[in-house]
């Protein structure tokens, strides 16, 4: 489920210096917000970009390429900072977030960052970590949020004040047509704009925030009619909306690799800017690049069964990382771009719900067999159930490979696959 909305304009009484990039030659006026006046540009007002690609790319490059506790004594180039990535599963720790037969999408995109953290860390240009776990925020978070109240409730009210101005003044144009998200209670709209200042004082250059969507149900234990991932943005009005779309493109190419993108209309695209969602930066309180991720939606088989749920995680997880390393032009080699590869020998049958199959579907999928011929993802994911889809796609690869086509896995059809997937 998308991460909360904003909520209306708060008053407050506090002293404010405001800092505008000016188009030049306008006239100012007087917001009032609360108990207190802004005043506010009526023309133009170009919102300058605090971080851009080529500032990431550059800090990725001169950062250490091995930890250093590895680094030869008196080498200078680990002066450098590594690249700091914030991973924040998306809701609060014990409450939030939507469900489906009891499994919950705060609890899964814990696992989703977890191991996305693992993979990132493999490599010694980043620093990361993750802002929560099933339990509680990270412990500098919880300071931040308790020490710091005061100054997150005025840094929320001042950018709202300033967007209201911009848009007001015609700087910034209200989107349309977007995505209707939840509204945030008070508290975690000030555990957001927590976070985006937090990073924002601490120089972090990339905020992933992990997300399972959902679609309006009758009944909780009722699927939805949409399937596949989405991916939200800063709208590009704002600061910092070309780099987010840019490292947001590179992730939803290597998810759509093995998924599909979102059958929801407005979401089709793939990836979607937003103004509303605090995470991605409304009213432009984001400093670095910041994404949004939906993997999918909570009902779909891939998140119901448990085994098949840990390697769904690994497989989003690792296809995330890749995305980042596609972005810096630095690419894993050799991948066979799933977590879920390469396919481990295991005994199947029709019907089958399990991380096996989500396993099989993924490898016929690298080797260019599923979705089966005349189907896409959206009517044949790679969940983990062995139904007509996978079937279909089991005998295409036997008649392939001299095998009778009976859609079943044999030891021929193993011996097949292992074979055929040597990298």
């Amino acid at each position: 489920m998308r991460d909360l909305r904003e909520i209306d304009v708060c008053a407050a009484s506090v002293a404010l210096t405001l800092v505008f990039f000016l188009a030049g030659g306008a006239n100012l006026a007087n917001l009032a917000v609360g108990n207190f006046s802004v005043a506010l540009q009526e023309a133009a007002v170009y919102l300058v970009p605090t971080i851009t690609v080529l500032d990431l790319e550059n800090t990725y490059k001169a950062a250490p390429s091995v930890p250093l506790a590895d680094a030869p004594v008196g080498n200078t180039t680990l002066l450098e900072r590594p690249l700091r990535i914030l991973i924040v599963p998306g809701h609060e720790p014990n409450y939030g977030g939507t469900e489906f037969q009891k499994i919950k999408e705060r609890d899964i995109v814990v696992g989703i960052a977890e191991k996305l953290a693992g993979f990132l860390s493999r490599n010694p240009r980043y620093e990361v970590m993750v802002a929560r776990d099933k339990n509680a925020w990270h412990p500098v978070l919880t300071d931040f949020f308790t020490v710091r109240l005061e100054d997150i409730k005025i840094f929320r009210t001042a950018q709202r004040a300033l967007t209201r101005g911009y848009f007001q003044s015609g700087s910034v144009l209200p989107a349309v047509d977007q995505v209707d998200h939840n509204r945030a209670s008070d508290f975690t709209s000030l555990h957001l704009y927590g976070i985006n200042k937090w990073t924002s004082e601490n120089k972090y250059d990339i905020t992933l925030h992990l997300h399972i969507n959902d679609y309006p149900r009758q009944y909780e234990g009722t699927s939805g009619k949409h399937v596949g991932f989405s991916i939200y943005i800063q709208d590009h009005q704002f600061a910092n909306g070309a780099v987010s779309r840019a490292i947001g493109e590179a992730i939803a190419a290597r998810l759509n690799a093995y998924h599909a993108t979102s059958t929801l209309a407005v979401e089709s695209a793939g990836v979607l800017e937003d103004q509303e969602l605090i995470a991605v930066g409304s009213n432009n309180s984001v400093d670095n690049a910041s994404v949004l991720v939906e993997y999918g939606y909570i009902y779909e088989p891939q998140f119901v069964d448990a085994d098949t749920r840990s390697l769904a995680e690994t497989d989003y997880a690792y296809e995330t990382y890749l995305g980042l390393q596609d972005f810096f032009e630095d690419p894993v080699l050799p991948t066979y771009g799933s977590g879920a590869l390469p396919y481990k020998e295991n005994f199947v049958l029709k019907g089958d719900t399990s991380a096996a199959v989500y396993s099989l579907q993924s490898a016929l999928r690298y080797l260019g067999f599923y979705p089966p011929e005349g189907e896409e993802f959206s009517d044949c994911p790679i969940s983990g159930h062995f139904g007509p889809c996978t079937e279909r796609a089991l005998k295409a690869f036997q008649t392939a490979n001299g095998i009778e086509p009976i859609g079943t896995l044999g030891p021929k059809t193993r011996a097949a696959l292992k074979s055929a997937l040597v990298p």
